[in-house]
């Protein structure tokens, strides 16, 4: 008998397994985009600590952040249009959409709205670094008329 550790084991080398290059590439994107993420606290913290090139950092990783979010975007849409995938697309839109919103934000000076869009954004990314890990971003497999019944 088969303990959960293998189970799981087994479920995360078969997601690998079944996953396309188009899913790969997400994968790879979403993983540098979730990098980059962490580094604009790091750098916002670093000026506020009276270190004023901590603003000139955190605008420029705003820019490589937002840079990777709509790099995201489009290889969330080739996943989409290639393998019928939707959640990759649909969850990177809302990210992509409260990262842009944070982004005029920060540059209009509504820490009220910013910080707090900060935190959502990161969240967002580290629930989709999870989500496309843990399952198989390949194409959808066609269903027979004898699964998903029940006997």
């Amino acid at each position: 008998m088969a303990t959960t550790a293998e189970h799981i084991g087994l479920a995360r080398a078969d997601a690998s397994h079944r996953t396309s290059t188009a899913g790969r590439v997400l994968r790879g994107i979403v993983s540098v985009h979730m990098v980059a993420i962490f580094g604009q606290p790091v750098f916002a913290g670093i000026y506020l600590s009276g270190d004023f090139d901590g603003l000139r950092w955190h605008q420029v990783g705003a820019n490589i952040v937002t840079s990777l979010g709509y790099l995201q975007l489009i290889a969330a849409i080739v996943v989409w249009v290639r393998l019928r995938k939707s959640w990759p697309c649909l969850s990177t839109l809302a990210l992509v959409a409260a990262e842009t919103v944070q982004y005029f934000a920060g540059m209009d000076g509504a820490l009220w709205l910013h910080l707090p869009l900060g935190v959502l954004t990161i969240v967002g990314i580290v629930v989709q670094f999870i989500a496309v890990w843990i399952r198989p971003i390949g194409p959808a497999r066609p269903t027979t008329g004898s699964e998903g019944r029940s006997a």
